[in-house]
C-alpha cells in the first residue's frame, strides 16, 4: 500500500463523514445491531486514535527506538462513545473531520521513501505503510458496518 493510495482512502473518509449529515437523528443514534455501536459512536472513537497517530506517533517513527504501546483500547473506545452520546451530531462529525485533515496534511508532508522504512512498535517491525494499511482495514471495517445497517434500515 503506498502513500497515494493511503492519502485517497484518507480523502474519502472526510467525504463519507461528510455524507452523514444526511441520516436521520435515529439512524445516527441507534445501535447498528445488538450490542453494536451507533453511527455516532463509530465516528466518534475515530477521533483519539486520530488524535493518538497525528501527536504521539507520526514524530516518533523513525526515532530509532520501538514506539510505545498504544493507550488501552477499551477504555478509549468507551471515552469516545460515551462522549457521542450527549454531544450533537455536527459536532462529533466537525471533530472527525478536524482531527483526519490535520493527520492528512501530516501524512502529505512525509517523503514517499519513508513509507517503507521499517521501524519497531514493541517488538513487532512494520512499515508506514504495512502501519496505515492496518488502520485502513479497521477504517473499511466500519465503513462497511455502516452502510450495511444504513441499507437494512432503508428498505
Amino acid at each position: 500500500m503506498n502513500k497515494d493510495t493511503v492519502i485517497k482512502h484518507y480523502e474519502h473518509t472526510l467525504e463519507w463523514a461528510q455524507s452523514l449529515t444526511e441520516v436521520t437523528e435515529e439512524e445516527w443514534r441507534s445501535a447498528l445491531a445488538d450490542g453494536k455501536w451507533s453511527i455516532a459512536e463509530i465516528i466518534a472513537h475515530f477521533v483519539p486514535w486520530d488524535e493518538f497517530i497525528l501527536h504521539d506517533r507520526l514524530k516518533e517513527f523513525w526515532n530509532d527506538r520501538a514506539l510505545c504501546k498504544a493507550p488501552d483500547v477499551h477504555e478509549m473506545n468507551r471515552q469516545s462513545a460515551e462522549r457521542a452520546r450527549h454531544e450533537e451530531r455536527s459536532e462529533t462529525i466537525g471533530r472527525f473531520i478536524a482531527v483526519r485533515t490535520k493527520l492528512l496534511q501530516e501524512m502529505k508532508k512525509i517523503e514517499a521513501s519513508r513509507w517503507t522504512t521499517p521501524f519497531l512498535i514493541g517488538q513487532t517491525e512494520l512499515t508506514l505503510s504495512s502501519y496505515f494499511q492496518g488502520l485502513i482495514k479497521h477504517d473499511l471495517h466500519h465503513m462497511e458496518q455502516v452502510k450495511q445497517a444504513l441499507s437494512t434500515k432503508r428498505r
